[in-house]
This record gives structure tokens, C-alpha cells and sequence, in this order.
């Protein structure tokens, strides 16, 4: 082999190099993407989570009630927390949805998030809760929708 062609095999071989860096800092890039939203979607669970547990403290539920002009009664306050406490189930739901549904987690984590939306939707108070206050036209709500469809009927609250 001549210094010429040894000149074009090294040449062929650095831009094989090159290519194959490029292709996998797009892969590294692409991942750091999903890294980061990932984060950015816990971090606003996590608020959402902090902001509800306040109203888990029966006197900042009361002073919520009565500042929004609604006498605080024990039934008032215990409907506060109880909303608290959907709203902290259900971002928790989403959040792994969102994990699940980018490739940040496994199907094993997934389908136990899954059976308990299961378990949690044969609940009457949960399940009118969700169907009122769901947010509709989304993947999620979709999501969560179908499992409620593919629920027995003897699983649905009473009217």
C-alpha cells in the first residue's frame, strides 16, 4: 500500500469516524431532551404536590372555605382534603404516564400505576371526582377514560 492510498483510507475511514459521532451525539442530545422535560414535569408534580398538601391542615382548608367566601363546616372542610388528596393521586398518575409514555420507565412500574387507577376508579367518591374535574382532550384522560370503559359495569358509582 502507497502513502497516497493509505492517505485515502484513513481520509474514508475519519469521515466514517465523524459520521458515526454525529450520529450518536444526536442520540445523547435526543435523549437529554427527554431527560429534561421529564424533570421539568416531576418538578411541577412535586409544586402541585407541596401546594396541596397545605390544604391537607384543616384550619388552612377552613381559612381556603372562608376567604372564598364558603362557611368552613367540618363537611366543607373534609371535601377540601378530599380533593387535595385526588389531585395528589391523580399528577401522580400523570407524571408516570408521562414517564412511561417517553421511555423513562419500565412496563413492571408502569402496570402497577396502571392496576391502580384500576383499583382507584372502582372507588365511587374517586371516580365522580375524576369525572368531574378531568381535564378533557388529553392523552391522559384518554388513557384513563379507557380503563374506566373496560371497567364491569358493577364497578361504575352509583347515579
Amino acid at each position: 500500500m502507497t502513502l497516497s492510498e493509505f492517505a485515502t483510507f484513513s481520509t474514508a475511514l475519519s469521515g466514517l469516524a465523524v459520521t458515526a459521532s454525529l450520529i450518536y451525539l444526536a442520540l445523547q442530545t435526543h435523549q437529554s431532551v427527554k431527560h429534561t422535560k421529564a424533570l421539568i414535569h416531576q418538578g411541577r408534580v412535586a409544586n402541585i404536590m407541596e401546594m396541596t398538601s397545605m390544604l391537607l391542615n384543616p384550619e388552612l382548608s377552613a381559612l381556603m372555605l372562608s376567604k372564598n367566601g364558603v362557611e368552613p363546616t367540618d363537611e366543607a372542610i373534609k371535601d377540601v382534603q378530599f380533593g387535595a388528596m385526588f389531585s395528589r393521586i391523580r399528577f401522580s398518575w400523570e407524571d408516570t404516564y408521562a414517564q412511561y409514555r417517553n421511555g423513562l420507565l419500565s412496563a413492571d412500574s408502569f402496570a402497577t400505576t396502571k392496576e391502580r387507577i384500576v383499583f382507584n376508579m372502582k372507588q365511587p367518591g374517586i371516580r365522580a371526582t375524576w369525572e368531574r374535574e378531568k381535564v378533557r382532550g388529553t392523552e391522559f384522560t384518554a388513557f384513563v377514560d379507557a380503563i374506566i370503559a373496560a371497567l364491569p359495569a358493577s364497578a361504575a358509582p352509583p347515579s
